[in-house]
């Protein structure tokens, strides 16, 4: 599978970091060399192949020894299984056997070897020239002289790393290395000493900023000395009128005398300025009203439209509930439905019976023109001889009466044997429609839209799987369909989509050969033009219960919980999710024959 990882097999499995295992269930108490994330550097060139691991090749950690003498590591056992109950042993040997979590144990003889073999520090290159056993590494780089370290003042700023023995000549000139100021005492950073000089120590002797002539005044007591100071320029008082004088205080009370005239001036065209805003606010302020009068009608008016579209959107969910469960229902009788197929006669049967309904119904409309008849003859002025008259007409009436509740009788057993029919049709569509997307060849192709809805109804619980059509290895072969999980099943749970492949109970399992041994190919397709397919594909287990000869509707599902990441998926760079809609295929090998008529 195309997933995110640091190293891969040739089957196209990817693979976590080894260098921090985890937690895994093949853990043992021989897994004690701390390797860290890089291999050790051997000092013989044999050791190299001699503790490689077959599957990430790389140096062994945690090791486990097959049925058939090969080594691997105990997470890549885990993780090269991919939850298959059984693998062909990686070395590819003739001898090899089948892996299985069952027949691999620890090989603690290795792991002792490991600890005593000569290797080279990882600083090599950086001009350390020790060599060392295994074991011993770890001790080694808390001492070594060529390791890189964090300078002692990283908690200060620094973020360099220098060699071991190179660090106290760092640490003499780094620029993050604290001195005190002669002033203020205060410790700072080497770095930041001039502009603390410059511009913030608090001692240091600034004089007056206005020229007043004391220069004895320190940065910290100038903000007292302005209040005070005889030369601070002020602005004046006219400012906010439009004045832009500033001096010394005696010179700006000389100025306001002098140019009253023009302070005048000012203030009249300040005050002018004043109503011309007044007038736009307040025409301001009615266009607001109007506004706002306006919104408050629409808004009633919303009022009144939201209660009727909450109505509207509650009965729109109920009956998307009710529809989402009838279609549960269905897909659930699809299976039933194929043996229970009535014969194609019964549309002519159900036309038989609209016919007769038919003629029933003029029938009906004949005796009730008949009973109005009677009934104007009977209300007639006919004199004496309508007494005698009118009971042998009460006496036809009362035989049309019988007639008509009789036939109406009839006419409610035909509507109800027409809804019977009615919905038998519609079984019969389903399985028409069913019947026209099949697939006899061994191959599926199943196209799922909204994949987005689809996919958060399974994070919140409502729809956990998806169920594909069925499809055939054959005309008289193998029925078969796929599961997918969109927001993962187990180890894949959330992480990843899960794909299963499923044999169901078919119409010909008695003249098939069982178990169901056929090579099984699963496929996400790549939509775009690229064309990198992710596929992986598994040989059935002929003992497991999954590819038995199904005696239900159908086996339980076996396949990928980690068959793609969501990562993957999902990725915009990426052409498998295109138009919110993916498409999976599903290929079962027809060799050899699975028939054996």
């Amino acid at each position: 599978m195309a997933d995110s990882g640091a190293g891969s097999d040739p089957s196209g499995l990817t693979f976590p970091s080894l260098g921090s295992t985890g937690p895994s269930s093949l853990a043992g108490p021989d897994s004690n060399l701390s390797l860290g994330d890089s291999d050790p550097d051997f000092v013989n060139e044999t050791d190299q192949l001699r503790f490689m691991c077959l599957v990430h090749k790389g140096v062994l950690r945690d090791t486990r020894q097959t049925s058939c003498g090969h080594r691997l590591c105990a997470r890549c056992v885990e993780v090269w299984l991919n939850g298959k109950a059984t693998r062909r042993c990686p070395a590819g040997e003739s001898d090899c056997d089948d892996v299985t979590p069952s027949n691999v144990f620890p090989d603690r003889s290795i792991q002792r070897e490991m600890k005593d073999v000569p290797v080279f520090c990882k600083n090599k290159k950086e001009g350390c020239k020790q060599k060392l056993k295994l074991k011993d590494l770890a001790s080694h780089f808390a001492a070594c002289e060529f390791e890189s370290v964090p300078c002692d003042f990283a908690s200060r700023g620094c973020n360099e790393e220098v060699l071991r023995c190179k660090l106290t000549e760092h640490k003499g000139r780094c620029p993050y290395r604290p001195v005190r100021c002669s002033m203020c005492r205060m410790e700072i950073n080497h770095n930041q000493f001039q502009n603390h000089e410059d511009d913030i120590c608090p001692e240091k002797t600034t004089g007056c900023p206005f020229g007043c002539g004391n220069k004895t005044l320190k940065r910290k007591e100038v903000d007292n000395h302005k209040s005070s100071c005889p030369v601070q320029p002020v602005d004046c008082n006219f400012k906010p009128m439009g004045c832009t004088y500033m001096a010394k205080r005696e010179d700006v009370e000389k100025h306001k005398k002098e140019d009253l005239s023009k302070h005048l001036e000012l203030v009249t065209e300040h005050v002018a300025g004043l109503e011309l805003k007044s007038l736009d606010t307040q025409a301001q302020i009615r266009t607001i009203s109007q506004e706002r009068d306006q919104l408050e009608q629409s808004m009633q008016s919303s009022r009144g439209m939201d209660g009727g579209l909450q109505g509207q959107v509650h009965q729109l969910e109920t009956q998307h509930r009710d529809f989402r469960l009838k279609l549960v229902s269905m897909m659930e009788k699809v299976i039933i439905v194929e043996r229970k197929m009535p014969d194609l006669a019964e549309r002519g049967r159900v036309e038989a019976v609209e016919q007769n309904l038919t003629a029933i119904q003029q029938r009906i409309t004949q005796l009730e023109q008949m009973r109005e008849r009677e009934q104007q003859q009977q209300s007639g002025p006919v004199g004496s001889g309508v007494a005698a008259g009118g009971s042998t007409r009460v006496g036809r009436w009362g035989t049309v009466e019988n007639m008509a509740e009789t036939f109406s009788t009839q006419l409610t057993a035909h509507d109800r044997q027409l809804g019977v029919h009615d919905v038998r049709m519609a079984e019969m569509d389903l399985r028409f429609q069913l019947l026209e997307t099949a697939s006899y060849d061994g191959t599926l192709v199943w196209k799922i839209r909204d994949y987005e809805r689809r996919k958060r109804d399974a994070v919140n619980g409502r729809t956990l799987s998806l169920y594909s059509q069925p499809f055939y290895s054959g005309r008289f072969g193998y029925k078969m369909c796929a599961r997918v999980y969109l927001n993962g099943d187990g180890m894949g749970k959330t992480t990843h989509m899960s794909l299963f492949f499923v044999v169901m109970r078919g119409e010909y399992d008695a003249l098939l050969n069982w178990p169901f041994r056929q090579k099984v190919t699963l496929t996400l397709l790549d939509q775009s033009a690229e064309k990198r397919h992710l596929t992986d594909h598994f040989q059935p287990d002929p003992n497991s219960s999954s590819f038995q000869r199904p005696t239900s509707e159908m086996n339980v599902a076996s396949g990928c919980p980690l068959f793609v990441s969501h990562a993957v998926l999902e990725n915009p760079s990426n052409g498998y999710l295109r138009d919110d809609t993916i498409f999976i295929r599903i290929v079962v090998d027809l060799n050899p024959n699975p028939q054996n008529f």
